[in-house]
């Protein structure tokens, strides 16, 4: 998949994702989604973020902490192809890991 290819399906990820993080109910964050959510939000901070630590705002600010992190491997932003690679694989087990 060529670099394009893979920032338009990050894009399509980056949807979904802010839609289904939203939409979580408090049964579902403490169900494991907000671990998974947030496991993810680690994983790209050492990605993205030189590791630094991703603060925990609560569960109102989760998507958009979801976002601006996964926006931070699109190549517009500056992202290698390798980076915009890896997000969207973090992005993808997220979204399969959520309810």
């Amino acid at each position: 998949m060529d670099g394009s290819a893979q920032a338009a399906d990050l894009h399509e990820e980056i949807r979904r994702l802010r839609v289904r993080v939203s939409g979580l109910s408090t049964a579902a964050l403490e169900g494991g989604a907000r671990e998974a959510v947030r496991e993810a939000l680690a994983r790209l901070a050492d990605l993205t973020a030189e590791g630094r630590p991703v603060p925990d705002l609560g569960d109102r600010v989760l998507a958009d902490q979801l976002v601006v992190l996964l926006s931070d491997c699109l190549p517009e932003y500056g992202a290698a192809e390798t980076t915009t690679a890896r997000g969207l694989d973090i992005a993808r087990e997220l979204r399969r890991a959520l309810p």
